[in-house]
């Protein structure tokens, strides 16, 4: 298995249109994780009744609620290191950096590059990062209306949520060109176009995209209302949004023209104003089917995971989620075939029946929501002070930033 695994990543790298970090770093990361392994094969008989145990709360048949999944010396010893079927969180040397306000978003554009919006009630701060989180230069940021990032090629925008939705543009997190205005006349999506929304609007606001020059509306609006939009496009080129149809069935919908029109697909069965996002990888589209939240403090409810392995031109029928499952963010597609998520508890799960039924991972830190970005993913709320990152979803490294 070791000698496979940098062909794999090979494959998968070259499959994904985003940028990896260099063949070598993964074979360090993955040769520390082979050694870890080692290391704790002196104690799989305990780890022998762990899985007992987690086969027995497969399907996610419990009452769910809020207690926490406790890490043990996670502040005590920040270096350490947690894992769980194949799962690994990296520590810190030490605590982390105390960076101004709580951190909202984080974005990396490869491995080492990356970028963190923090904020307090009256102001925002924007802190870059060129060694993968372990050094961070912090400038207060350009735009401070509820502003939130957005990584556009070779760098990133700040995009304030005020009228004429003000925004700045950066290659470094340092020296900004900023842009205000209503956004300009319909334009095609290009590789260097990102998508996002026009309004406050959780569901229903209009779809647009943002260049470092341009914010503009797609030529065409996808034919749904939209609560949800890739922060990346598919391997294939095609950029994908989902949320739910006018008679409130679950729908995504993708583009692969330049946004000048969009393929819907609809799944009926669920609940109405139930909505739908997707999760790609390669070929591969995974689409999470949520019920529509209670209230906004309440987590989502998973209800099914519908699956593709031809770029969305077919979808198998949707796997009804078993038990009570939320999810916290995006589901994260794993290289070995294995769905991974957060729950709206902090809790990791993983699925390895295309999201019928999920194991609960312990021993990990309770994480209240992962989100994909350009190289990777990002973990939230992590033992509630950290934010940590990840290449392929299966190794973690907390930032040194809090």
């Amino acid at each position: 298995m070791p000698d496979q695994l940098g062909p794999r990543l090979r494959a998968e790298r070259d499959r994904l249109d985003i940028e990896q970090p260099p063949m070598e770093v993964i074979a360090v990361r993955a040769a520390a994780l082979r050694r870890r392994r080692l290391a704790a094969r002196t104690g799989a008989g305990a780890l022998a009744v762990l899985a007992a145990v987690a086969a027995t709360i497969a399907g996610l048949d419990r009452r769910e609620g809020p207690a926490p999944i406790v890490a043990a010396s996670d502040t005590a010893d920040p270096a350490g290191t947690w894992s769980a079927a194949g799962i690994a969180i990296s520590g810190l040397p030490h605590l982390p950096t105390d960076l101004p306000g709580t951190v909202r978003d984080a974005e990396f554009l490869d491995a080492d590059r990356g970028f963190l919006l923090t904020s307090d009630c009256c102001q925002a701060w924007v802190s870059s990062t060129t060694d993968g989180g372990r050094s961070w230069h912090t400038v207060r940021s350009p735009v401070a209306d509820r502003p939130q990032l957005v990584l556009v090629p070779g760098g990133v925008v700040v995009l304030g949520a005020g009228p004429g939705h003000p925004w700045a543009a950066s290659a470094d997190g340092e020296q900004w060109n900023t842009g205000n205005g209503p956004p300009g006349p319909a334009a095609p999506l290009t590789g260097n176009s990102r998508l996002l929304a026009l309004a406050d609007d959780a569901c229903g606001a209009p779809t647009g995209a943002i260049t470092k020059t341009d914010l503009a509306p797609v030529p065409q609006q996808p034919p749904l209302t939209v609560c949800w939009r890739s922060p990346v496009r598919a391997g294939d080129g095609s950029w994908w949004v989902g949320g739910r149809t006018g008679d409130g069935r679950p729908a995504v919908a993708v583009s692969r023209d330049g946004g000048a029109s969009w393929a819907l697909t609809a799944f009926p069965g669920f609940p109405a104003k139930s909505s739908a996002r997707a999760a790609l990888l390669g070929r591969a589209v995974y689409v999470t089917i949520v019920a529509p939240q209670e209230a906004a403090a309440t987590p989502e409810r998973l209800l099914a995971v519908a699956v593709s392995v031809d770029g969305g031109a077919t979808f198998d029928a949707p796997h009804p989620t078993a038990g009570q499952a939320t999810i916290g963010g995006d589901l994260v597609p794993l290289l070995d075939g294995r769905l991974l998520i957060v729950d709206g508890y902090g809790h990791w799960l993983v699925s390895e029946d295309g999201g019928a039924s999920w194991v609960r991972l312990e021993g990990l830190h309770r994480t209240m929501r992962l989100a994909r970005t350009e190289a990777g993913y990002v973990a939230y709320q992590m033992a509630d002070i950290y934010t940590a990152f990840s290449v392929d979803g299966t190794a973690w490294q907390k930032l040194d930033a809090q």
